[in-house]
């Protein structure tokens, strides 16, 4: 939060969903994908220069031996939460000093359209971990989902390097064609015009625990308009393709979310994430619940007490204790209005994005 998913088709998303270009050295400038929808901007997932020097041998198997080697608990404890990128911090303090939020009225920008949620191909098998909830001191609250509940194993903890520093985020595996996809905050892909490099997804994450093991992004996408200006919390939304994992691609392994976008304000939400910032400590999933108001300029809020590396995190709407619609996600929030957390309204700019990743398949 910011204080702000068939090898078949394959070919079929390179034709028509996106047109990939040579990728660039590990640790080098990543090179664009190209599509044709101008409001969506993607790229392959990189490792940092750091990493990018152990790695041994070429290919995705390379990739993710140097990544599964950085990745270690230590640096996973110290990665901070979103609100301490660069990038967001300025954003957030602009926001602020400018005393006023936005007054134009939100509303949906064109027809309403959905993707229903899916089940994963065979109930996945997971290794042992227990939930374990240490008090706090919110509104918020664990759920205390078993491991392998639909939405403990559909959501998970982002890391990733950006700008020099290592950070944390939240995300939600979203049913596509391709069955490649997770959903998350723009902020937590690129920042300042740069991507993020060592992109790795941690589903069903609890207290260090990763019962489904690591996921390593291929491709990362977000908005044009965030991409350019981080200042544009309207548009922060963004989407990681997930490479596969012992042959399986994560939709059919874990099952995904569905998403609706032009749906009205006033959706009753069930909002997940992984909250970081005190009072949490980023270790187990927890949820809010309640109404989306409008929040003006594009935005949408609920009551929502959840803190920095929650962001991403996805809200469901009609949500029946296991599966729903993501129509929202933990992104940002004003310094003097701790108690709300505030999203993008998933409207037109949601649908560009789905529809650009959605055919996309590792």
């Amino acid at each position: 939060m910011s204080t702000r998913l068939l090898r078949g088709l394959a070919a079929l998303a390179v034709a028509t969903a996106a047109t990939l270009v040579t990728a660039g050295t590990a640790g080098a400038a990543p090179a664009t994908l190209s599509t044709s929808n101008s409001a969506v901007i993607g790229s392959y997932a990189q490792l940092s220069p750091e990493v990018a020097r152990t790695a041994t041998g070429n290919g995705p198997d390379a990739r993710q031996r140097a990544l599964a080697a950085y990745w270690t608990p230590t640096r996973m404890k110290a990665a901070k939460p979103d609100t301490e990128i660069p990038a967001v911090k300025a954003a957030l303090a602009a926001r602020d000093s400018a005393g006023n939020r936005a007054t134009s009225t939100t509303r949906p920008q064109g027809p309403s359209g959905s993707v229903a949620p899916a089940a994963p191909a065979v109930e996945p098998k997971a290794s042992g971990s227990t939930v374990t909830s240490p008090g706090m001191s919110t509104q918020a609250y664990y759920p205390n989902y078993p491991v392998g509940h639909p939405v403990a194993r559909t959501s998970g903890k982002v890391y990733f390097t950006l700008n020099g520093g290592n950070y944390v985020c939240s995300a939600t595996i979203v049913n596509t064609e391709g069955k490649s996809e997770v959903w998350t905050a723009g902020h937590c892909l690129t920042g300042n015009r740069a991507w993020a490099t060592n992109w790795t997804f941690v589903p069903n994450y609890n207290n260090g625990s990763a019962p489904y093991g690591y996921w390593y992004a291929t491709q990362l996408w977000t908005t044009t308009a965030w991409f350019n200006n981080n200042g544009d919390f309207a548009n922060d939304v963004g989407s990681a393709v997930m490479a596969r994992s012992n042959g399986w691609r994560i939709t059919d392994y874990l099952g995904g979310q569905g998403i609706a976008w032009n749906y009205p304000i006033g959706q009753y939400d069930y909002a997940f994430g992984y909250p970081a910032a005190s009072p949490f400590n980023g270790e187990v999933l927890t949820a809010e619940n309640g109404p989306t108001y409008d929040g003006g300029g594009g935005t949408i809020y609920m009551v929502n007490y959840m803190t920095g590396g929650s962001s991403g995190g996805g809200w469901l709407m009609s949500f029946d204790g296991n599966w729903g619609y993501l129509n929202g996600h933990n992104d940002f929030k004003y310094n003097t209005l701790p108690q709300y957390m505030f999203s993008p309204y998933y409207g037109n700019q949601v649908a560009d994005l789905y529809n650009t990743v959605r055919n996309i398949s590792s």
